[in-house]
């Protein structure tokens, strides 16, 4: 941790000097230096960084992709291999500094931890009140999204019952680079994430500063998330639905234009903020979509044009990307299919199937759709999933929604891929679902690795 958190600071001292040749050959006081401006403090949280999102390794290990023996060895390095075929025994450092799922996390983490501490120097007035917030907010949001990632990648799934047990993340809330740290328990990280985006709700605005600063929609949006991921689907029910009351539109898909490559690669205004995965995600290019999973769309369903394109050998890759990459942020459909799932769960199944009609209308050829019904909840939950896979296709959530629902044996899958005459198999529940720390991070700080 402390060769990360020493990046982070040269990373902010480049910020805010420009790093220019003559600062570099300067030696320098870091402690001077720290940002003590709010201007600066909200300089930080919007720099280009704070657009990565991790859990791009744990997408190209889901069942959304099928490869030839050609495709699989066109992926451009082994490490994306070993994902795809369930083979990883250690996460490697992945190119340079900052570019792994672990690393780009705690960098944002700890540039949220320095703008929290100067926060605490900071009087807090009537009249820089509103920025004041919205930069706590802002930080608390990044901080807790990145745990959230963190947890989802290198821990187990939630389980109440084994929660305080089950080793979690190094819950890094200090800018101090020579704190020691240790792995929380798996319910003290999911708790410390859940009161801090609350507290984030709290402070952030109704109303976006820009594209790429998040708002109260968003933030609810992300604790929705993590109270779905906890199985706490009361919780996760009304935090969703603030997120819609702050946040709802919806994009009508029958108003996009299908002819670029790329159709969807917008600035959608039902997306909360635009995050894409640090590691590149490349199946989604260079392999096939599931061709079960294809034909799943109706005919009328417009997804099924803006979102694949047909390739010579008669399969389909994807090309609807929110992103210039693929998209991993939050969205108004997103919170509303949690807000189905959760209405099922509970047993209010009209509102759930309501709930699920709200996006539909909008992916459907005008004039085509006709509302979706359930009469049980088994009949709701089955149509909702469904849906949430077909809506939220390559948003690196499959990995921990087929870790969830694993657990139960309804919807239980073993995943089973062919490359050429080897056949690679991840039964439900395996431990290769929670992907190895990497090793020089266990080197360097003597962590405990996940236990296979």
């Amino acid at each position: 941790m402390k060769k990360i958190n020493f990046i982070v600071i040269i990373y902010i001292l480049c910020i805010l000097s420009g790093c220019s040749k003559e600062w570099l050959e300067k030696k320098q006081d870091i402690k001077l230096i720290v940002p003590a401006a709010l201007n600066d403090l909200d300089m930080l949280l919007n720099s280009p960084s704070f657009l990565y999102d991790g859990r791009g390794a744990s997408e190209m290990s889901s069942d959304d992709a099928i490869y030839s023996t050609e495709q699989f060895n066109a992926l451009p390095r082994d490490f994306l291999r070993n994902l795809a075929t369930w083979q990883v025994s250690e996460f490697i450092q992945y190119g340079t500094a900052n570019q792994d799922e672990w690393d780009i996390s705690y960098n944002q983490i700890q540039i949220c931890n320095v703008v929290l501490a100067a926060l605490e120097k900071i009087n807090r007035t009537n009249v820089n009140g509103n920025l004041y917030d919205r930069i706590k907010g802002t930080a608390l949001y990044h901080r807790s999204r990145q745990f959230l990632n963190l947890a989802m990648t290198f821990c187990k799934y939630y389980d109440q019952s084994t929660a305080k047990t089950d080793l979690g993340i190094p819950l890094k809330i200090s800018e101090d680079i020579d704190e020691h740290i240790f792995r929380a328990t798996l319910e003290d990280t999911y708790r410390k994430i859940v009161f801090d985006l609350k507290l984030s709700c709290s402070l952030l605005p109704i109303q976006k500063a820009s594209f790429t600063h998040i708002a109260k929609g968003g933030a609810y949006a992300m604790l929705a998330r993590t109270n779905l991921f906890m199985d706490q689907y009361e919780e996760a029910k009304m935090a969703a639905d603030s997120s819609y009351k702050y946040h709802s539109f919806i994009e009508d898909y029958n108003s996009i234009n299908s002819s670029p490559s790329r159709p969807l690669n917008i600035q959608s205004k039902e997306i909360h903020i635009p995050l894409e995965p640090r590691i590149a995600v490349t199946y989604a290019t260079t392999g096939r979509i599931d061709s079960i999973l294809y034909g799943t769309y109706d005919k009328d369903d417009i997804r099924k044009n803006l979102f694949f394109k047909l390739e010579s050998d008669g399969k389909c890759s994807f090309r609807g990307h929110y992103r210039s990459a693929l998209f991993s942020g939050t969205t108004t459909p997103e919170v509303l299919l949690i807000s189905a799932e959760c209405n099922a769960r509970l047993g209010n199944i009209a509102i759930a199937m309501q709930k699920l009609n709200l996006i539909l209308e909008k992916r459907f050829k005008k004039g085509t759709f006709v509302s979706l019904q359930a009469l049980t909840k088994d009949e709701s939950l089955n149509i909702i999933l469904l849906e949430r896979r077909k809506e939220l296709l390559t948003r690196c959530l499959r990995w921990q929604d087929l870790k969830r629902l694993n657990r139960d044996p309804h919807y239980a899958k073993t995943l089973n891929r062919t490359i050429g005459l080897q056949n690679f198999l991840l039964p439900p529940n395996d431990p290769r679902y929670v992907l190895p720390i990497p090793q020089y991070i266990i080197n360097f700080n003597g962590l405990e690795q996940n236990r296979y």
